[in-house]
């Protein structure tokens, strides 16, 4: 299964001695020089039709008055071979983390760039783990609230209230684990 593209996706390719940004929309791909502002956008329609117009016998066309200039073949297919491997990438990709059972491929699609916020940045923990309150640990380490406080743990304040990671808990029980032999008799 692959996933959807819903919002841009930017690789960097290089071609000889020039590297190229490329960005692939849903609805085209744009190509530019590393450290120009101006691109070549090619609609994924035209991409598509590329090897259908390279078989096809072409006449001979007069000047090119006011037309932006087309990237050349060779810049093209290497375009094209690089969209295949960055495909095949997106859809191993979205395999494991599929089968990790990190974030169904259906909700990641959900996840698009909000109109007020911008685009979606992923990171590294890039899915939202649950939050604890003060109770909630207190009550899985089964002391008080105010021992809680005051084992320092880090906190998220969300609302003018903190919560807990729970990864921050699991790395703090990690930290206390006492020797085996120190109970041992």
């Amino acid at each position: 299964m692959a996933t959807p593209l819903v919002q841009p996706v930017t690789r960097e390719i290089q071609i000889g001695e020039t590297t190229y940004h490329v960005t692939m929309h849903p609805d085209r791909v744009a190509i530019r020089q590393k450290g120009r502002r101006s691109s070549v956008e090619i609609p994924w329609t035209e991409l598509l039709a590329f090897e259908q117009r390279m078989h096809a016998t072409v006449a001979p066309a007069g000047p090119m008055e006011g037309k932006p200039k087309a990237p050349s073949r060779g810049l093209l297919n290497e375009i094209a071979q690089q969209l295949r491997v960055a495909t095949a990438m997106l859809a191993t990709a979205d395999d494991t983390l599929t089968q990790a059972g990190a974030l169904p491929a259906a909700l990641m699609a959900q996840a698009a760039a909000d109109p007020r916020h911008g685009p979606v940045e992923y990171e590294a923990h890039w899915f939202v783990e649950p939050l604890l309150t003060l109770t909630e640990v207190a009550s899985i380490l089964r002391v008080t609230p105010r021992t809680v406080q005051r084992l320092g743990l880090r906190t998220v304040r969300i609302g003018g209230e903190d919560r807990f990671q729970q990864s921050v808990i699991r790395e703090y029980l990690r930290q206390q684990v006492v020797p085996e032999s120190r109970y041992s008799r």
